[in-house]
């Protein structure tokens, strides 16, 4: 089998001559030219180019010569004879698509082009003979008359392949086209949303005329005290009332399906896996031997956002460790000095920080802050060589001696520095020092971190204190080569994230020992003062809400382990997630059950404290819009998520690489600077994670998380959740757009809530469909190219029974309520 020869820019113009030289018509130019061009010198695919494709209008039909579709966006080529003169083709790069060249042969191939584009709904076209080139869009949608738009002109073969091949290879080969070039060169713009088409911005509250008569302020003092870390972190009864030493194992999800893959090992050392009792225990004696032997240590408190770490640090030094920093009036005893960085400021210097931090900690300390017990024997030693030295000849006089000492504290007390490295110096010769450097990566700038690294190991090192640092995975991975790391020998402890709902559990406890036996009224919708003898037993009622329940899953799930998120979406639900509470308390206190609506919870959880959904403030992002202001590009985010999640489903997979991404997503047709976004945006949300804790790179490899499973799984076909999205959706589609507009006017306006479930019914099922039709495209490409079966299910379309089924009962639960529709009675 002879080999085959790829065609070269010489055989290309030698082919041209040979076909000018035959006469030869079109269908000889296409193969034996303009297909050569297209493949070989472009680098456009079989999967994206289509041969006469049929274009049918009015009864009529014709061929497309080409039509090259990507993910990113289409055009049609329209192919004469090699023979056909284009003799009104200017002398120029662009020109405008009026005068000259739309007449003669030239005018009637553009027309004939944009003909073709517009039945195809295709916004570029070319129109070639072989040797010239005309490049134009063809189908605009930004108010932009076709008369006035530009075309790009390569006037031959020879600006083609040589004099311009750089400028013609630029603008039209596969890789560039699929980043944009032509909307760039022809629009001026890749975006082609450009109008202001989300909900949002048009009704900026609820629709909801309910006015809430919350039991909240009657328990707000007792939440906040149980439900705030710094309270918690600060008290230590407290604190050992409401530490959770259960870390999460779960490692399969039933209601969704998938198995939950590990993050990797950070640190190379075995760490101590604080979070299990055995392993606490420990932490604690290391912490008590170096104390009480003055031998400093080096620790590293790692875990991700939220985990626990500066409870866990808290913890230890107020409870499982307390005994040994408990002062002593008649002998030293070790000192723990927790320097938190969040209220530092970049503009600071860390060192000055750490000192002023250090200063307060050692004027409250009753031995540090002794002269007679601590400072003179701090300063002993440069006391005596001053005495022997330069003050020899004041060291008989009793008062003279008294102020130059005093003057010598002064000014190293006032410099911060001089003073506090003495003293501590002096204090961790006889018992351990500790240094507890927390919050690090408060800033994400690198320098800023490793300044405050730098400057906390010099400390440490110069005074003989232990150190210890409390950061995110990801910060450790980012400095741990630097030679910082390198002075200190650190040993690592991992902080697991515990289980939300043990850690719910014990908030709810204290805050009903807050309330009990406490009375307090309230006015309950219907307009009666309610009167509540023990406040205790609305705690009883939320808390039967939560826990255990469909509402404890939600926010665990959306938590995606970080506690910290977990209890401020509690406090949230509980302030403004529940609308009939004289109702609710009444039938708990009846009958002893009563759970509220997962809709309310979800709906509050998802507004926070705005009064309308936007992905911007809202701690769940929005799957449906990419924010890549590209409609062929809106539902990137929902694809690759959805593809993650299926492999999941196989208890083999173990991760979805970076570069798989990238490969697939550049087969579809969509560039890499679109890929990275939709990367950065999936993971900055939690849907996905990187298994190397770092920024996500296509030389990451991803895992998805319990949320991202659940929109693709769940939420898709959860009525509360599409609502909410889809306020903060762009509707590229005007048809759609006009209706989903004036179903919310409607649905503002309509004041009986049976009737107005109706209208928002229909409402979530046209946006649904919408975003379906969105999809579906994505989907038949991946099917096209041949991408793996996890990149081509629909998972719009497998939610969309659930989705039926939920609004027919969220109806069916309303005229219950509230009694029938309309059409109910009017039937």
């Amino acid at each position: 089998m002879p080999d085959i020869v790829t065609p070269t820019a010489a055989s290309i113009l030698e082919q041209y001559e040979n076909l000018i030289l035959h006469d030869a018509n079109e269908a000889d130019t296409r193969v034996k030219l303009i297909t050569d061009i297209l493949y070989h010198t472009l680098g456009w695919t079989h999967a994206d180019v289509h041969n006469e494709e049929r274009v049918s209008e009015d009864g009529k039909t014709t061929w497309a010569d080409y039509t090259i579709r990507t993910g990113m966006t289409a055009l049609v080529v329209e192919a004469k004879r090699v023979g056909a003169a284009f003799h009104e083709v200017p002398d120029a790069r662009r020109t405008r698509l009026q005068g000259k060249i739309m007449s003669g042969a030239t005018g009637e191939a553009i027309i004939q082009a944009r003909d073709y584009a517009r039945k195809l709904s295709l916004p570029f076209a070319i129109v070639t003979n072989g040797n010239s080139w005309i490049i134009f869009p063809a189908n605009r949608i930004d108010q932009v008359r076709f008369s006035d738009s530009s075309a790009v002109i390569f006037p031959d073969l020879k600006s083609v392949l040589d004099t311009d091949f750089a400028e013609f290879v630029d603008l039209l080969s596969r890789d560039a086209v699929i980043n944009g070039s032509l909307e760039n060169e022809l629009l001026g713009r890749i975006e082609n949303q450009i109008e202001d088409r989300r909900l949002n911005r048009f009704f900026p509250t609820g629709f909801s005329k309910i006015t809430r008569h919350s039991l909240y302020p009657l328990i707000e003092d007792a939440i906040v005290t149980a439900f705030t870390e710094d309270i918690v972190n600060s008290d230590a009864d407290l604190l050992s009332k409401m530490y959770v030493q259960t870390p999460d194992r779960r490692r399969f999800d039933n209601r969704v399906r998938i198995h939950i893959s590990k993050r990797e090992a950070v640190s190379r050392k075995a760490p101590v896996r604080a979070m299990r009792a055995q392993e606490a225990k420990r932490v604690a004696t290391i912490i008590t031997e170096a104390g009480n032997r003055a031998r400093p240590i080096a620790m590293l408190v790692l875990g991700q956002v939220g985990a626990g770490k500066t409870t866990f640090l808290n913890h230890t030094r107020q409870v499982s460790a307390a005994s040994i920093f408990e002062p002593k009036p008649d002998r030293p005893y070790p000192h723990w000095f927790q320097v938190d960085f969040r209220p530092f400021s970049p503009q600071e210097s860390p060192l000055e920080f750490i000192i002023a931090r250090l200063l307060e900690g050692i004027n409250a300390d009753p031995f540090l802050s002794d002269f007679e017990r601590c400072v003179r024997h701090a300063y002993k030693d440069e006391i005596d060589a001053l005495f022997r030295g330069p003050l020899f000849l004041l060291r008989d006089d009793e008062g003279e001696r008294k102020r130059r000492i005093s003057q010598l504290l002064m000014d190293d007390f006032s410099k911060g520095l001089p003073y506090v490295e003495k003293l501590l110096a002096y204090a961790a010769r006889t018992r351990g020092v500790f240094l507890v450097i927390d919050n690090i990566d408060q800033f994400e700038n690198s320098n800023t971190q490793s300044n405050i690294f730098s400057d906390s190991m010099a400390l440490a090192q110069k005074v003989g204190a232990s150190l210890i640092c409390s950061m995110r995975e990801a910060t450790y991975i980012q400095h741990k080569h630097s030679p910082v790391f390198d002075a200190f020998d650190f040993d690592p402890i991992s902080i697991e994230p515990p289980v939300v709902e043990a850690v719910l559990a014990r908030r709810f406890f204290v805050a009903r020992q807050l309330l009990e036996g406490k009375n307090g009224e309230f006015t309950a919708e219907n307009g009666a003062e309610v009167k509540v003898e023990n406040l205790s037993v609305i705690i009883d009622l939320v808390q039967n809400s939560v826990l255990g329940s469909a509402v404890g899953n939600l926010i665990d799930v959306l938590a995606t382990s970080d506690i910290r998120l977990a209890l401020r979406m509690t406090r949230e639900f509980l302030q403004s997630g529940w609308t009939a509470s004289g109702k609710a308390l009444r039938i708990y206190e009846s009958t002893g059950k009563y759970v509220m609506p997962q809709h309310e919870a979800l709906r509050a959880i998802m507004i926070g404290t705005e009064k309308q959904y936007h992905e911007e403030f809202s701690v769940v992002g929005n799957p449906f819009d990419s924010r890549l202001a590209k409609t062929e590009a809106q539902m990137l985010r929902l694809f690759l998520l959805s593809a993650i999640v299926n492999m999941s489903s196989d208890s083999s997979f173990r991760y979805l690489e970076g570069t798989e991404i990238q490969e697939n997503f550049r087969q579809l047709g969509f560039g890499d600077e679109l890929t990275a976004r939709v990367l950065e945006d999936l993971c900055r949300f939690r849907f996905i994670h990187t298994t190397s804790h770092t920024p996500p790179t296509f030389e990451s490899s991803y895992i998805v998380s319990r949320l991202g499973a659940y929109i693709v799984r769940y939420l898709t076909s959860d009525m509360m959740f599409l609502e909410n999205v889809m306020m903060d959706t762009f509707v590229a589609d005007t048809d759609t757009w006009k209706t989903l507009r004036a179903q919310t006017e409607e649905v503002y306006s309509t004041r009986n809530i049976v009737e107005r479930l109706v209208l928002r019914r229909k409402r979530v099922e046209d946006f649904f469909d919408y975003i379906t039709s969105l999809y579906t495209p994505l989907r038949e490409e991946a099917i096209r190219r041949g991408l793996s079966s996890a990149w081509c299910t629909h998972p719009l379309e497998s939610a969309r029974n659930q989705l039926i089924s939920n609004l027919t009962r969220a109806t069916r639960s309303a005229e219950r309520n509230y009694g029938p529709t309309p059409d109910t009675n009017h039937s």
